[in-house]
């Protein structure tokens, strides 16, 4: 790696500020002719409350700046010599003349060029302090164009005959914002002050897929128009009955209700979308997707954050929850976690199920019918993705939350100490989520860490390390 960059800040009486910057940044990771890429940005700042014009109460506003950037950054996170042939060197398993003789074998295709991912974004920002400086507020919108993606190629006959290389072969949009809120104040409370705090924040984004080596648009993999983290699936039509379970295998041939393949009432139905009378998925693509549709989407939307905080005659209290507002998760056929005993007969029954299970007494369980591995099957009507089962996996989670005294200093001072405090903290004591009504076994948070990335495919079914509870009770003391 080699780089260089410069850096010019300029401010006119702390009303007018401006910055720009630039990168230029060189890897052996690319070809010569591709190595170095110059990487500019600019932002600029107006403090509208320092104008001469300006004659608001500072009681009211003290402080309004609004803001704007545009720039890049480049990304060279790739393996090295991606771009040359390398020959594979192994031994050959036989002694010729007392030696262990080795062998190469033909090199990988290689891409036909490759250069930096770029990410160019622009943003509009206000900062505000209201109030005597009681509440402060920013907040941000953004579009970022990230262009070049590293990713896999078009997808090419087996008769290729190798392994498609990766490339520069995708670019992405993505439009957010993020915002935050923080009141603080005090007041007196029997000839005491008693402080506190209130802040929120909150962000979202969407992104959307401009261009991927997918020219017809397979469901297998991105596409062009795609929105990052879109879910296809079949629409779920209850569960076959008694009077119409006759028609299940015909209608339904593409999956199997069981290793027998005999199909029977409490087995799952499926929605005929496109009236043909058979239910599957057509082409597997956009533009014919048989029976499936877009039935939600694996990018955690609305992620926010609540810090709450108070003082008073040495103790002092804190709260910081977490969450997300809105995202589905689909539960693969390996998460076992989730299905139990329907994905392998000898996992755990979960009690959550026990009573929410189909049978002829209870028909509108929200379970089917037991049978034996038909969601890790991969024509089994479990393992097929589906409305019903897509779990809505918002959250709300107490992170941290702080109760503690501060020693009187005139305590302290006899000891010849500066500061002491004895708290006590908890982490992860409270969590609330839609998934908790059908599985208490796995943790939501958990969850929202393993979405489908552009780069990497999908990953994620749930079976992630649990994040642990725990209660600290401490002292700290300052000399």
């Amino acid at each position: 790696m080699l780089g260089g960059f410069y850096r010019l800040n300029y401010s006119y009486k702390d009303r007018y500020l401006l910055e720009l910057d630039g990168r230029y940044d060189g890897s052996s990771k690319f070809p010569s002719d591709q190595q170095f890429a110059f990487f500019p940005s600019a932002s600029a700042g107006w403090r509208l409350s320092k104008e001469a014009f300006w004659h608001i109460s500072p009681k009211a506003i003290s402080d309004l700046k609004i803001r704007a950037s545009y720039g890049s950054l480049g990304n060279g996170n790739i393996a090295s010599y991606n771009y040359q042939e390398r020959f594979n060197i192994s031994q050959s398993g036989r002694v010729i003349d007392g030696v262990l003789g080795q062998y190469t074998s033909a090199p990988g295709v290689i891409p036909a060029g490759l250069t930096w991912e770029t990410a160019t974004t622009a943003d509009l920002g206000l900062d505000g302090t209201l109030l005597s400086n009681r509440l402060n507020i920013t907040g941000d919108i953004y579009t970022r164009k990230t262009t070049n993606m590293f990713t896999v190629g078009q997808t090419l006959p087996a008769v290729f005959g190798a392994t498609v290389p990766k490339g520069n072969y995708a670019d992405m949009t993505t439009k957010g914002w993020e915002a935050s809120i923080t009141w603080a104040d005090a007041f007196k409370l029997h000839d005491r002050p008693f402080g506190y705090s209130i802040g929120v924040w909150m962000s979202d984004y969407i992104a959307k897929i401009d261009k991927y080596n997918n020219e017809t648009r397979k469901l297998s993999d991105y596409y062009a128009g795609e929105t990052v983290g879109e879910i296809w699936g079949y629409v779920n039509d209850g569960y076959w009955t008694a009077d119409n379970v006759g028609d299940a295998k015909a209608a339904q041939a593409l999956f199997k209700a069981s290793n027998s393949g005999t199909w029977l009432p409490g087995d799952i139905k499926f929605k005929d979308l496109n009236g043909d009378g058979v239910i599957n998925n057509g082409d597997n693509t956009v533009d014919n997707p048989g029976d499936m549709k877009v039935i939600g989407n694996s990018t955690p939307r609305y992620n926010f954050g609540i810090t709450l905080s108070a003082d008073y005659a040495g103790f002092y209290a804190s709260l910081f929850f977490q969450g997300v507002l809105k995202q589905d998760w689909w539960p693969g056929s390996e998460a076992d976690l989730f299905w139990g005993q329907y994905n392998r007969p000898y996992n755990y029954a979960f009690k959550s199920q026990l009573d929410d299970i189909w049978s002829a007494s209870n028909p509108n369980a929200y379970f089917p019918r037991y049978r034996g591995y038909v969601a890790q099957n991969g024509s089994g009507e479990l393992h097929a993705t589906q409305s019903k089962y897509l779990q809505n996996v918002r959250y709300i989670r107490l992170k941290n939350a702080q109760i503690g005294y501060n020693l009187p200093k005139d305590w302290m001072k006899r000891m010849h100490i500066q500061s002491a405090k004895i708290y006590l903290s908890g982490e992860n004591l409270w969590t609330a989520s839609p998934l908790y009504k059908y599985t208490k076994a796995m943790d939501v948070e958990g969850i929202h860490g393993s979405d489908r990335v552009l780069t990497s495919g999908t990953s994620g079914n749930g079976n992630n390390y649990p994040i642990l509870q725990s209660l600290t009770i401490g002292m700290s003391v300052n000399f």
